[in-house]
């Protein structure tokens, strides 16, 4: 069978579809069978990524820590300004923000992944960086204008919020004039409230800009802007779809919620809620793919 891996045929154009609302179900339906067609390699490998993208940041983000502490130790007899130990504040945040960089391009890999399962080939560990194989700059171009994006649109939420209501003290007074505090704090919160909806509207347009952004690149010879805009107008011709996926993503989100509250009843409990949560996860992943190749013009 052919290893989308080794060598993925990029595509020179996406051709968007507009499918059924129904079609948001037959994406899970179809991410589940990508999965059950080899649970064992999809657990494994989402193990892979997960200890990646968790443990590796945190261990790197310590070490810096302790780096930056050493540091300031050893140039503290040198009565440097405080601007030196601001600037070497941003070690330890260097782990996080390479994640984010470098989040769609280890997304792209697992869809080339999905790809490889779909046309009957074997997961393989090595799928997780196939996307390195196929120009890394343009997925790693994603990841700064999600990391750009977030931090504009944190900003913005930030500046709105203290322009409306000012500085927020969460610290109630006790005594006779604590539910007085109290009714002014919820009168101050519910000036935030007219800021959901322009909120929402925000977050949504960045997610719908980054949604299909992985498979686009990964697939098609494109330009990351030229990918940001497909993955716009895609999830824009298919809100319908999009609108039942994401409520069924969300039902059956809540239904592995409740199995994982019960695995306090004891170790297979417990073992039971890990593998229907990777389980989950990879159907998310896969039903991603599908949702890809039903907007988009197919790959292979």
């Amino acid at each position: 069978m052919e290893d989308h891996a080794s060598s993925p045929e990029l595509l020179p154009t996406a051709e968007i579809r507009q499918v059924p609302a129904l079609h948001g179900l037959l994406w899970l339906q179809r991410g589940f069978r990508l999965f059950a067609a080899q649970p064992l390699r999809w657990m494994q490998l989402l193990s892979l990524w997960l200890g990646l993208a968790l443990v590796m940041p945190l261990m790197l983000t310590v070490a810096l820590e302790n780096v930056r502490k050493a540091i300031l130790i050893a140039l503290n007899p040198l009565n440097l300004d405080e601007s030196v130990a601001s600037l070497l504040g941003i070690l330890p945040m260097l782990p996080p923000l390479a994640m984010v960089l470098l989040f769609p391009l280890v997304f792209a890999g697992l869809m080339v992944g999905c790809a490889t399962v779909a046309h009957g080939g074997r997961l393989q560990p090595r799928h997780l960086f196939a996307a390195l194989r196929v120009e890394p700059s343009r997925l790693v171009t994603v990841g700064g204008i999600n990391a750009v994006g977030q931090i504009l649109m944190s900003q913005a939420i930030a500046w709105l919020i203290h322009d409306r209501v000012g500085d927020l003290d969460f610290n109630i007074p006790s005594g006779p004039h604590a539910a007085q505090a109290m009714a002014e704090q919820l009168d101050r919160l519910q000036a935030v409230t007219p800021l959901v909806l322009p909120v929402l509207v925000l977050q949504t347009l960045l997610m719908a800009a980054l949604w299909f952004t992985p498979p686009l690149l990964v697939f098609h010879n494109i330009t990351p802007l030229a990918a940001v805009r497909l993955s716009i107008s895609g999830c824009a011709r298919n809100m319908g779809a999009l609108s039942v996926y994401s409520l069924a993503l969300v039902l059956m989100l809540s239904l592995v919620g409740a199995l994982a509250l019960s695995a306090s009843a004891g170790i297979v409990f417990a073992v039971i809620a890990l593998l229907v949560l990777g389980a989950a996860m990879t159907t998310m992943i896969a039903s991603l793919y599908v949702s890809y190749c039903d907007i988009f013009q197919p790959h292979g």
